[in-house]
């Protein structure tokens, strides 16, 4: 870190502070998550150069009225496996000033912000996956009217610790129905552009340099049912992702959702083609998306459960959700005295149908699987000091689409028993077990975990993964760690190894290499 970028921060942290002494509130955070790679000869893994990885973010914020500001600094010295290597370096990536006053609000310099569901345009930021596409520029929210909302947006997106040399464009509107018209129940239309603006000097003739992308969107609530739909189309946006085609985009999105008591039904269809959308056209990854395609699946968050999650397939797929939650009546023969909660979820995705022109179609479902689960939990509590959640999960993986082509349709199955132990006041253990059956790919795989926790604050874990049918490489996967948390702060520290693979947060996924080493995390609230 240069001594002028520090001197810098350190300047406006003091000013900060001072001006919330007097006037206003001031808070922030700072996170820090170190590690130091080791060789490891059963995952051919050499001894690195550089063995020390950081990854580093200070953020503040002021607020006084009407008035804010944030500033977020970075610094990955350099970035973590799996983390973009353009990231190295450090640099102040986020400074905004805010004013919102009755019915204006005006926002200079740094943001993040979506139009409806995110299918156009979403900026947002992901520290799991080094995801950070905040626009730099202007946005000005008008609210003439109880009803009405209007927003518009005019800046260049983030591109890794610099600013990308494109342009983003956008307006969006939302009318709140029920307003107007004073019914029993709640309906919001709205609709919006975005338009990226990137030079091009190349030599083909009639090459794009803007896209736009068209959103309109409608949501019913009513009672205990809701509702809610939206439709995207994009221009033709030739990229490097798309072998530079012309084909235009399609987005199609259904939600709907009732809940009574313990009851609850969540449904969910959603139809893409050619909707990959990038502030850059010759990137890769999902670092300089301008819109949001979370995979529209059930989201495991255990171990095995994340071997084979699923990733959105942008050029064109069709998927399916639907998730159902009952909570059975305690004192009955199903809940028990303490209560028992069943989740049942199922997904399916697969390739869109042709038509007559060989170009896909986009309200069909093709003759391809790409993925597919069904996947029940239950979480019972059999007394104050003992809960078990057992989940299990049959899925279809199609690796060669999602991964790389050549490799199997996996089919597998699941099964995580979790138990959770008040052993004491002050004393806790959670274990699970966990069995993957396949006879695809790397075949079975077993892993265990056990977490002790002591009040106040402190926990130890260990687990292991082995894939223990593997031929080529039956390895343990063993980490762990110990963590301590009391009011603002965190730390934690361990040592383990970690498989190549997918990693995922929000139901957007990135490939991580292997690797072997010790972790430091720090994190401070203030």
């Amino acid at each position: 870190m240069s001594r002028l970028l520090l001197t810098v921060i350190l300047s406006v942290v003091s000013l900060f502070s001072a001006l919330a002494q007097n006037y206003g509130y001031f808070s922030g955070s700072l996170e820090s998550t170190s590690h130091y790679y080791l060789s490891d000869d059963n995952l051919n893994i050499p001894k690195p150069d550089n063995p020390v990885a950081s990854n580093n973010y200070l953020r503040l914020q002021y607020t006084n009225g009407p008035f804010s500001s944030a500033l977020q600094y970075e610094a990955y010295m350099p970035p973590l496996t799996g983390y973009p290597y353009q990231l190295e370096g450090n640099a102040v990536t986020f400074l905004n000033f805010n004013y919102t006053k009755e019915m204006i609000g005006v926002t200079a310099g740094s943001f993040y912000d979506q139009f409806g569901s995110g299918l156009s345009f979403r900026a947002y930021e992901s520290r799991e996956l080094g995801i950070n596409n905040a626009v730099n520029g202007l946005r000005v929210v008008f609210k003439p009217f109880d009803f009405l909302k209007i927003k518009g947006i005019y800046g260049r997106p983030r591109e890794y610790l610099g600013i990308s040399s494109s342009y983003i464009r956008g307006a969006d509107m939302e009318i709140d129905l029920a307003e107007i018209l004073n019914t029993g129940f709640e309906v919001k239309t709205g609709g919006g552009i975005i338009s990226r603006y990137q030079s091009y000097t190349g030599p083909a003739d009639n090459f794009p340099s803007n896209v736009n992308a068209y959103n309109a969107r409608l949501s019913a609530d009513y009672k205990n049912f809701s509702l809610e739909t939206e439709y995207v189309y994009k221009s033709d946006d030739p990229s490097l992702t798309n072998n530079y085609s012309y084909d235009k985009g399609d987005a199609l999105l259904f939600n709907g959702n009732y809940t009574s008591g313990g009851f609850g039904l969540f449904a969910s269809a959603r139809f893409l083609k050619f909707m990959d959308f990038r502030s850059d056209r010759e990137s890769e990854g999902n670092y300089a998306m301008v819109n949001y395609l979370p995979a529209n699946t059930w989201q495991h968050s255990y171990m095995l459960g994340n071997i084979y999650p699923y990733s959105t397939q942008s050029e064109g797929e069709s998927s399916i959700q639907a998730e159902i939650n009952y909570s059975a009546q305690k004192g009955t023969f199903v809940g028990g005295e303490y209560g028992t909660k069943f989740r049942l979820g199922f997904s399916h995705v697969r390739n869109l149908n042709l038509d007559e022109n060989n170009s896909p179609m986009l309200l069909s479902f093709g003759d391809q699987v790409y993925y597919q689960d069904l996947s029940l939990e239950v979480t019972r509590k059999w007394n104050p000091s003992v809960k078990t959640i057992t989940t299990l999960t049959g899925l279809q993986y199609n690796k060669s689409v999602i991964e790389y082509p050549g490799a199997d349709f996996v089919k597998a199955f699941l099964i995580n028993l979790e138990s959770q132990f008040r052993i004491s006041g002050s004393t806790s253990l959670r274990v699970e077990l966990q069995h993957l059956w396949t006879k695809q790919d790397d075949g079975n795989w077993a892993a265990a975990l056990a977490e002790f926790g002591f009040s106040p604050g402190l926990s130890i874990f260990i687990s292991d993964m082995w894939d223990y049918q593997n031929e080529d490489n039956r390895a343990h996967y063993i980490n762990s760690g110990v963590s301590y948390s009391k009011d603002y702060l965190r730390l934690s520290a361990g040592y383990g190894r970690y498989r190549e693979g997918l990693i995922c947060a929000g139901g957007v996924c990135q490939r991580v290499p292997a690797y072997r080493g010790f972790n430091l995390r720090f994190t401070m609230n203030f």
